[in-house]
């Protein structure tokens, strides 16, 4: 049994998608397969079995693949703290952020606090930061957190938001101080892509209150803003955003029904060893919060 082999598993375990982990991995599809079919052939199961024209993690997989993590989890570690012992990593800290002017009053007042470490930022949306977690391109993940998708994960929430229905003072809306989702099927909605972690929250919560919404527009968060200072439509949002827009024409209005909170956090690969840098960050967040 070689790492490599191991290696290739743990990305196909992840994706379940063999063209997208040979490409990821640049290597063939052929040369994929082949490895690991020779890996199965060592253990004597099969690891992955096909479901139509994709495949799934086969029982076997599922329980080989908490070892696995759990041996390249052990491998980083230890270059982790050859890392610390030396001093070298300190210093830097590589952060996966949804939504960054939402967290940038904490970042801000992070980096005065701790201006000898660097903080490099990648803005992520939807389940991206999952993905940069286990492969290393980030060390912690803040932003919206699903819980049901932690495998292989550790979090921490910070705080819930409250989701609102931004509404123009112009509509007659603003006049009420709550909504039910399921009375607004005569409501023109402005959404955001569908690729955006916060719509993918809200299309639950239209599922949830059984409601086809009248989608007018899908933008971006500074347009659907503007669309609704203009009040060409009415947006779900979070209260901290709402809250945050800088217009005396919009209000938000709390919801009723669905009654469900955005919960935001931070995220980080289970088992995985925190430089200072981490722990430093970690730290300064449950001050933040705390107080």
């Amino acid at each position: 049994m070689e790492l490599l082999q191991l290696k290739y598993f743990l990305y196909l375990a992840r994706n379940e998608h063999v063209s997208r982990t040979a490409e990821q991995l640049h290597i063939s599809q052929p040369s994929l397969s082949s490895t690991i079919k020779r890996l199965e052939q060592e253990l004597g199961v099969p690891l992955f079995e096909k479901k139509g024209r994709n495949i799934v993690l086969s029982e076997y997989g599922k329980i080989y693949l908490n070892y696995v993590e759990s041996a390249f989890a052990l491998l980083e570690n230890g270059e982790r703290a050859l890392r610390t012992k030396k001093g070298d990593d300190d210093r830097h800290l590589v952060l996966g952020i949804l939504s960054p002017y939402i967290w940038q009053d904490l970042l801000h007042a992070f980096s005065d606090a701790y201006p000898q470490i660097s903080v490099d930022r990648h803005s992520l949306e939807g389940n991206e930061y999952i993905r940069s977690l286990f492969e290393g391109k980030i060390d912690l993940y803040i932003g919206a957190i699903t819980q049901r998708e932690m495998t292989g994960l550790e979090y921490r929430i910070l705080y819930e938001d409250d989701m609102v229905l931004l509404v123009n003072k112009k509509n007659s809306l603003s006049e009420k101080k709550e909504i039910d989702l399921r009375d607004c099927g005569d409501v023109n909605f402005i959404n955001l892509g569908d690729e955006t972690s916060l719509q993918q929250f809200l299309t639950e919560l239209y599922r949830e209150a059984g409601l086809s919404p009248r989608v007018i527009m899908k933008c971006d968060y500074t347009l659907r803003d503007e669309m609704v200072i203009e009040n060409r439509g009415v947006s779900l949002t979070t209260k901290t955003s709402a809250l945050r827009l800088e217009s005396n024409q919009v209000v938000p209005v709390d919801i009723t029904f669905p009654k469900r909170k955005r919960i935001l956090g931070l995220v980080w690969r289970k088992n995985l060893h925190f430089t200072q840098a981490m722990c430093d960050f970690y730290d300064f967040c449950i001050r933040w919060f705390s107080s």
